[in-house]
């Protein structure tokens, strides 16, 4: 008991929230993900990746036109089946915790409105890394209750004017759930 009041669900990350409550969370495929409502859609510029070099990824998409300082922008998407039912608000609030982990955050705002009919969190802001300056995008959102969606979207801060009409459209448009 006292560890729990030690450490609030804001306070903790998804993954200790996920592990501190026994919940596993098994990987959907682009077309597991696709049934549910769920699709990245590339932009102009952008391509997808073989997600077989990226273990546990839904979708990948990169925008190798503009590679820079041996970075490309990319938008990484995982979608996975959770073996429980959670408590959507109090999962989802700990994504704030991951983004703000980052070193060197500025947090850029954030939002709690739901997206495509399911309970969400976004986050935008930048950090440092590498000596890189870099503008991320996340999203994460509960779709039919036990589906994790989260589209992270990393790209060169510098880019952040030129590429923000594609963050914003693939994180708007990323969860759309027909009936």
């Amino acid at each position: 008991m006292a560890d729990d009041a030690a450490q609030q669900p804001g306070d903790m990350t998804v993954a200790q929230y996920l592990a501190s409550n026994r919940i596993d969370v098994a990987a959907l495929n682009r077309d597991e993900a696709a049934r549910l409502g769920v699709v990245l859609t590339a932009p102009a510029g952008w391509e997808a990746l073989p997600v077989d070099r990226f273990p546990g990824a839904t979708e990948v998409l990169v925008e190798e036109g503009l590679t820079q300082n041996g970075f490309t922008p990319n938008a990484v998407l995982l979608v996975g089946k959770l073996s429980a039912a959670v408590d959507s608000a109090k999962l989802l609030d700990c994504s704030f915790t991951d983004a703000r982990a980052m070193p060197g955050w500025t947090d850029g705002g954030h939002s709690s409105a739901d997206v495509g009919g399911s309970p969400s969190r976004f986050i935008r802001g930048t950090f440092s890394t590498e000596g890189l300056e870099l503008a991320v995008t996340t999203r994460y959102a509960l779709v039919r209750e036990l589906f994790l969606v989260q589209l992270t979207i990393t790209i060169l801060a510098e880019h952040q004017d030129r590429l923000s009409f594609d963050m914003d459209t693939m994180n708007d448009g990323v969860i759309d759930i027909r009936s």
